[in-house]
């Protein structure tokens, strides 16, 4: 049986952790840790903008030396890989390693050009040569996607609409309940309780008349993608406040446990290449001055745990 793995960066060990904000800050005391594969209890946010949970599942976490020393320092059970996995295998999405699933409202209705998805760096990176190569090959997937890594805050930038590898929306009152029970009316409840994907259903904001000529178009996340990566598209698109939004952003090249992306034949070392940055996602407004909620990914040494 082999030992755990042991990801050290300079002689120092490290582990993963995974923590979420409401506002742009990524200030630790400004933010929650979640428990990551942790199905059945998500992260509850419900700020002046935003109401819903997240949840992020990282295949192997558990298998990473300083894992469970670090749940008890965080104050967290330790949990195996999520069912999600199995599930997602199971539906032909293939051999995924990451999700992060967002289910939630917005509490005031915003324009589609208004809301977007994005990573940004607070200084520059450390890039290989390869990366050019794999920003082609990124841009290719997620169509529509700004981006610009050389500068002094590298930045990613997609519409919110456009970015998931899977988009749901309901109505409110049609969003299933947690064990049978609304914990707050105004907070969506929770579609995943044991790691349930979820199916891309978009027909509550296609235009009928764009449905009715491309039937795919509310089922297929590709046509979704290329349709929200118009302007036109985009711009038409309102986010409003009775509409719950089930987003799921998974891939088989991130390697969060390990803090690397598999790309082509190289393991890409994140830590190196983001000069000791965290990756930080951020759903917010366009001009960035309202935040919806911040995901922050980051390394913690793990001799901080020697007195656990």
């Amino acid at each position: 049986m082999t030992g755990p793995t042991i990801i050290e960066h300079d002689g120092t060990r490290y582990r993963v952790r995974v923590s979420v904000g409401s506002t742009a800050s990524t200030d630790p005391k400004d933010l929650r840790i979640l428990n990551v594969n942790d199905d059945s209890n998500p992260l509850i946010v419900d700020s002046d903008e935003f109401a819903g949970h997240v949840a992020f599942r990282i295949k192997g976490q558990d298998q990473i030396y300083g894992y469970e020393a670090g749940q008890k320092q965080d104050g967290l059970k330790p949990v195996p890989d999520s069912k999600w996995f199995e599930n997602a295998a199971a539906a032909g999405r293939g051999e995924t390693i990451n999700c992060m699933e967002i289910v939630g409202r917005f509490k005031r209705e915003w324009a589609g050009d208004q809301v977007v998805f994005a990573t940004i760096f607070e200084r520059p990176l450390k890039l290989p040569s390869i990366t050019s190569v794999a920003l082609k090959f990124i841009k290719a997937i997620y169509t529509g996607l700004q981006a610009d890594v050389c500068c002094q805050k590298p930045y990613f930038v997609n519409q919110l609409i456009a970015a998931p590898d899977t988009v749901r929306v309901t109505p409110v009152s049609e969003t299933p309940l947690l064990n049978g029970e609304y914990r707050d009316s105004s907070i969506p409840q929770w579609p995943s309780y044991n790691g349930e994907i979820l199916a891309e259903n978009t027909t509550l904001v296609i235009p009928p008349e764009e449905a009715k000529k491309r039937p795919k178009l509310t089922t297929d996340h590709a046509a979704r993608r290329q349709h929200f990566s118009k302007a036109k598209n985009y711009s038409q698109h309102r986010y409003l406040t009775d509409q719950v939004y089930g987003l799921e952003f998974y891939n088989p090249f991130l390697d969060c446990a390990k803090f690397s992306v598999k790309l082509a034949g190289f393991n890409i070392d994140l830590f190196k290449y983001f000069d000791g940055q965290p990756l930080t996602y951020t759903i917010r407004t366009q001009d960035a001055s309202v935040t919806f909620l911040t995901i922050v990914i980051d390394l913690v040494p793990v001799e901080e745990l020697a007195a656990v």
